[in-house]
């Protein structure tokens, strides 16, 4: 089984381990001695780098949901509230 992956994909993934490397070096850098560095600092900033990377594209809001985007055989809310009888 082979997983294909995106180029811009692997370039975000990239980035986001960059980002994620640099943290934990800076941060071992900073306590100096040769201590290591901050290694849930550095993952908590390559997925934040990773997860804004991905979203970002989408934050216009482009992909808006059309009339009939709702799936066959499922009535809108406001008619299943109209449905029920006040007590």
């Amino acid at each position: 089984m082979a997983l294909h992956i995106e180029d811009v994909h692997l370039l975000v993934l990239a980035v986001g381990l960059l980002v994620g490397h640099a943290v934990h070096k800076h941060t071992g850098a900073a306590v100096g001695d040769g201590a290591k560095g901050d290694l849930v600092g550095a993952i908590g900033a390559a997925a934040a780098v990773i997860t804004v990377r991905f979203l970002l594209p989408y934050a216009g809001g482009s992909a808006q949901a059309g009339p009939d985007s709702r799936t066959a055989g499922h009535a809108l809310a406001s008619h299943q509230v109209s449905a029920v009888r006040a007590t």
